[in-house]
């Protein structure tokens, strides 16, 4: 039936922009394309027939997700403007990322001028932990920068 996850698709406003964020992130592009075809419309469910997409891989697993940023055209990508989702709401609201060292992250990618919601926080349990920080990419997306944790670190 279903074998793997392919991609998360983000829609952006500048997609020069996004992909230029995820990049500092430690994504590398895979491909850049640009489609005009009246097909678009039934296979999205979208007004557009016209778009430009970046698919995007952190490592160098082949088989890994990636993610795909579109911009979509006449019309284009719908912009609400109200910022990043609650993070309690109903539906996606982040995707994590892993790292070995959260706070590092979080003090590099801040020195550049990403935005975050929260300051690297440990969240513990009696199996094991996270340390975590929340970014937000230039159309309000969030991103969970995640440091696995071992039962007892503190």
């Amino acid at each position: 039936m279903l074998s793997r996850l392919f991609h998360i698709a983000i829609n952006s406003t500048d997609l020069d922009r996004s992909v230029a964020f995820y990049q500092r992130l430690g994504f590398t592009a895979l491909q850049d394309r640009s489609v005009s075809n009246d097909a678009v419309r039934e296979a999205f469910a979208v007004p557009s027939r016209d778009l430009r997409f970046v698919h995007l891989r952190l490592g160098t697993d082949e088989q890994a997700t990636v993610l795909d940023i579109v911009q979509w055209s006449d019309p284009g990508t719908s912009d609400p403007g109200r910022g990043p989702s609650p993070q309690h709401q109903r539906g996606i609201t982040r995707f994590a990322v892993l790292t070995e060292d959260t706070q590092r992250v979080y003090e590099e990618l801040s020195t550049l001028g990403v935005e975050f919601l929260t300051k690297p926080t440990v969240v513990m349990t009696p199996e094991g932990g996270w340390k975590v920080a929340l970014a937000v990419d230039p159309d309000d997306v969030v991103v969970q920068v995640t440091q696995l944790l071992a039962p007892g670190t503190r």
